[in-house]
């Protein structure tokens, strides 16, 4: 469909052209709202009932296949190392406050 077309789409539809769930829009509009990623608002919204105009959600559409973000799977050693430097911040916080969990409690 054309960009240029002034469309207006409800919730399924919008789903359908995403290839997701009513759920999951339901979801990326909601983080929308709080200021997170880039999915378009509704024009309007009548009893919980979206309506997108369709060259918005087009241009979404096209904004994500633009994003080429490669997934990188951390490996044990270094989700090991990271676990290890968080362990080492909390527990130098815990020592600022006080508290030293490192002492072993001797058995009486």
């Amino acid at each position: 469909m054309d960009t240029s077309d002034q469309y207006i789409l409800f919730l399924p539809e919008v789903a359908a052209r995403l290839r997701v769930s009513t759920t999951t829009v339901r979801r990326l509009l909601f983080r929308r709202r709080k200021g997170e990623g880039t999915f378009p608002l509704p024009i309007s919204q009548f009893k919980e009932k979206g309506r997108w105009l369709a060259s918005d959600v087009d241009k979404y559409i096209e904004s994500l296949s633009n994003v080429n973000v490669p997934v990188q799977v951390p490996s044990k050693k270094q989700q090991e190392r990271e676990f290890q430097q968080r362990l080492e911040v909390a527990r130098a916080e815990l020592r600022k406050h006080g508290i030293d969990h490192t002492k072993k409690k001797k058995l009486q």
